[in-house]
């Protein structure tokens, strides 16, 4: 080959090297800087609003264990809640949950209770084992526990497994959970009174509860209060108005954060 051709053939190839160089290392910044402008938590519920629940747990889960970050315990919570993490990461969070639990971490013991509640990843399914962490989870003041707990008592769910259906006990932790500031408590205390299930239709309770679940951010209950109110032509002006005043002392005493 000429060496004029060879010559040409070596300065193209050095200026298309040093191109991709160039876009690397800005791309790298580029990331870095990405890095760098996010927290681990805000980089972790950046992934999880593109669905990225893989890439999220990774970011968040090393915040836990090295950080001992409870923002990130609590967003590894609503995915693990959500169905959003594969079954190596479940098993990996209630690896890490349940070394927490005999010091009385209450997130862990929720966590805990909610695997084996549902039987995920390779945790076998328990109601007994669930109501049992739940319990511990309601004495640290984990407010969704309440909700869980209550829907076994109420609805019966264990009843196969040797736990008891006790209703009143079931409406009593519904109740009390959405007092303290579970919009998930709220919501199912108002849906059991709608529609009559296990105990008397109480409509007037039914909106109290339901509302008391939309004014805290519960999409579901603000449809199903959108259908109500079409449904029950009826006053419940007063219902309102103590939802209103309930969801006032929910937020002056800030039990609205980390509520599922």
């Amino acid at each position: 080959m000429p060496h004029g051709v060879n010559f040409l053939l070596h300065s193209v190839a050095l200026s298309i090297y040093r191109s991709f160089k160039i876009k690397y290392n800005d791309l790298i910044t580029n990331l870095e800087l990405e890095v760098m402008s996010y927290g681990a938590i805000e980089l972790g519920q950046l992934n999880m609003q593109k669905g990225k629940f893989d890439v999220a747990f990774d970011i968040l889960y090393d915040s836990a264990v090295n950080d001992q970050n409870d923002d990130a315990v609590f967003l590894m919570t609503k995915m693990c809640f959500d169905g959003n993490l594969s079954t190596e990461h479940m098993e990996k969070f209630y690896e890490f949950q349940n070394g927490h639990t005999s010091i009385g971490n209450g997130y862990a013991l929720f966590n805990v209770g909610l695997m084996h509640e549902r039987g995920l990843g390779k945790v076998p399914q328990s109601y007994k084992v669930a109501v049992e962490y739940y319990q511990r989870a309601v004495k640290e003041e984990v407010k969704d526990a309440y909700c869980n707990l209550g829907n076994i008592f109420a609805l019966g769910l264990g009843m196969e497994q040797g736990v008891p259906r006790d209703v009143n006990m079931g409406v009593k932790l519904l109740a009390m959970g959405a007092e303290e500031g579970s919009r998930q408590c709220a919501y199912t205390l108002g849906s059991l009174y709608g529609k009559g299930e296990f105990i008397p239709v109480d409509l007037k309770k039914s909106f109290y509860f339901l509302s008391l679940a939309a004014l805290q951010g519960h999409d579901q209950a603000k449809r199903v209060l959108h259908i109500f109110v079409h449904s029950h032509k009826e006053d419940y002006d007063a219902e309102m108005s103590a939802a209103e005043v309930t969801f006032g002392k929910i937020q002056n005493l800030r039990m609205l954060y980390k509520c599922l």
